[in-house]
């Protein structure tokens, strides 16, 4: 006997699930939040750091994905800010100013660049909160700037107030350089992106996450209506 083929809709139904379990495991248990290629969809670690929660738009009732050192530690690893031995070492730090600073930062940059994306202009206390950080860390030493991008030894990794300094200037260097026309928020999950597709069309933050779920919405509908 054989069984018939699944709907179309029901596989998607489910392969949404399964990427969406996947993104949370950070936010849904005591874990270390698995950083995936899924979190780094937004062309620009500013853009990045101001998604590192699991959704903007319908939050769930934990959606921080930055609970622990180790946490940071690895998205600044995954983010290419950090080396090994430099992650290491922001994972060791025991000083709650690490987890303070660093959300701080990432509230600060997805206020500038939300309402960047929707053509308005950005808050300037937030804005002023990024510079400050900025400055601080440069007129510090705690943060030098190589080029355009700031450098820390291998102990000022340590500093929770240098990597909160250093994560700033990251978002200061982005409002400067992106592209506002460019800056996107995702309708399903307010993450933020940078459009780099030709005619300037793309919509969702990823068509394998929210693109689908969208998808699955609307058939979920059309069904509801006949």
């Amino acid at each position: 006997m054989t069984h018939p083929k699944p709907d179309k809709p029901v596989i998607m139904v489910k392969f949404c699930n399964l990427i969406t379990a996947f993104i949370r495991l950070g936010s849904m248990s005591d874990s270390d939040t698995a950083w995936t290629p899924e979190h780094f969809i937004g062309g620009h670690p500013a853009l990045d750091l101001s998604n590192a929660v699991f959704d903007r738009r319908a939050p769930a009732a934990d959606v921080e994905l930055l609970k622990s050192p180790r946490d940071v530690a690895g998205w600044l690893r995954a983010a290419g800010l950090a080396k090994d031995g430099q992650a290491q070492a922001v994972a060791a730090v025991a000083d709650p100013a690490l987890l303070i600073g660093t959300r701080e930062v990432r509230e600060a940059s997805f206020a500038v660049f939300d309402a960047i994306a929707r053509a308005a202009s950005p808050p300037p206390d937030a804005l002023a909160a990024l510079f400050t950080r900025a400055a601080s860390g440069l007129a510090a030493g705690t943060v030098a700037l190589t080029g355009a991008r700031p450098s820390l030894t291998l102990a000022q990794w340590q500093d929770p107030q240098a990597v909160a300094a250093l994560l700033a200037i990251v978002s200061v260097e982005a409002f400067f350089t992106l592209p506002p026309e460019r800056v996107r928020s995702c309708p399903r999950c307010g993450w933020l992106f940078l459009d780099e597709s030709r005619g300037g069309r793309r919509r969702w933050c990823s068509m394998r996450t929210c693109g689908n779920r969208e998808k699955v919405s609307r058939h979920r509908e059309r069904q509801e209506g006949l």
